[in-house]
């Protein structure tokens, strides 16, 4: 048996991938964090085919609008502005490639079905009481293990880590609301640079739209979406609905020092048996398609400690029998 803590989509993934070692997942928040927000992120199939959820396999097209135009090819100036806007910072970003793209759609309620899969506690945070029950305890089949999606700052907290770092961020927040047309059925984004404005993208995927911004949208942000959408999409739709707000705390991150990053998250494992997975948990920017690989790696390695612990205690037995 594991424990999980986080759920998350890394700690949903974690708990599906993982459940030959009896994964128990331990999350924070009194209920599921439904942080499902960047539909147009997967690249691959992996983590729904690692999930047995199916995706939808689509092409999207991109845009940029600035200065009151429409921008089909990206340029220096553009991709500085977007950069730091969305990361204070000037960074490669993906507004940097406009071609038409193929993505996969994940299921709308796909944390919902995730979730189906996992034994989750909610309202519990972990602390080092936990961890060191966890890490003393002797289990006849394996050693005990943590995989860790708690954003590193968070980790470092929790095991009293020295001279912790900034870790520069930019929280986000998002607003997710479908569009009132039964024939809308497109796969666009469009970017907006302009520091004037909290907006920075715009998708829309099939017939549901979402807004990011760099701020808390208002109250009566909804107008401006549908006004978005006429101007910039060519989208005239009648009314949107079931209009929802999520927000990010660490939602664009920037880089930390590198042999730092490493240091904590090979202390982690060696000294607790925390395995950290995940975009926030590894300080590092990347996709949950290659989660999917970094979970994979992380079971090699609990299973490698588990059969040199289930050694030792045989050889040990052997000795005091002799």
């Amino acid at each position: 048996m594991i424990a999980i803590y986080g759920a998350g989509l890394a700690g949903l993934l974690a708990g599906n991938m993982l459940r030959s070692l009896r994964p128990h997942v331990w999350e924070a928040q009194e209920e599921l964090p439904n942080n499902h927000s960047a539909l147009l992120r997967f690249r691959t199939d992996k983590v729904g085919t690692a999930c047995a959820i199916p995706f939808k396999k689509v092409r999207v097209q991109k845009a940029i609008w600035y200065d009151g135009k429409l921008h089909t090819q990206p340029n220096l100036m553009l991709s500085n502005l977007y950069s730091q806007k969305v990361t204070d910072a000037i960074l490669n970003r993906s507004i940097n490639n406009l071609d038409p793209v193929e993505r996969y759609i994940a299921p709308l309620d796909v944390i919902s079905q995730m979730a189906g899969n996992c034994d989750i506690t909610y309202g519990s945070a972990l602390d080092m009481d936990r961890i060191e029950q966890l890490t003393s305890e002797t289990w006849s089949s394996d050693i005990p293990a943590i995989v860790s999606t708690i954003p590193m700052p968070v980790l470092m907290k929790i095991l009293g880590w020295q001279d912790i770092p900034e870790f520069p961020s930019q929280q986000i927040w998002t607003l997710k609301a479908t569009i009132d047309e039964p024939d809308c059925d497109v796969y666009q984004t469009i970017y907006y640079p302009d520091p004037t404005s909290d907006v920075y993208r715009i998708s829309i995927i099939g017939n549901v739209v979402i807004s990011e911004f760099i701020r808390k949208p208002q109250a009566n942000i909804g107008p401006h979406i549908s006004e978005a959408l006429r101007e910039h999409f060519g989208i005239k739709p009648k009314r949107l609905v079931d209009l929802k707000e999520s927000h990010q705390y660490y939602g664009k991150i920037r880089p930390i020092d590198e042999e730092l990053r490493k240091e904590f998250i090979f202390e982690a494992t060696s000294k607790y048996n925390i395995y950290s997975v995940g975009r926030f948990a590894t300080w590092r920017q990347l996709l949950l398609d290659d989660v999917v690989e970094d979970i994979q790696h992380v079971e090699k390695f609990i299973r490698t400690r588990s059969n040199y612990s289930r050694m030792l205690h045989v050889q040990k037995g052997a000795d005091n029998e002799s």
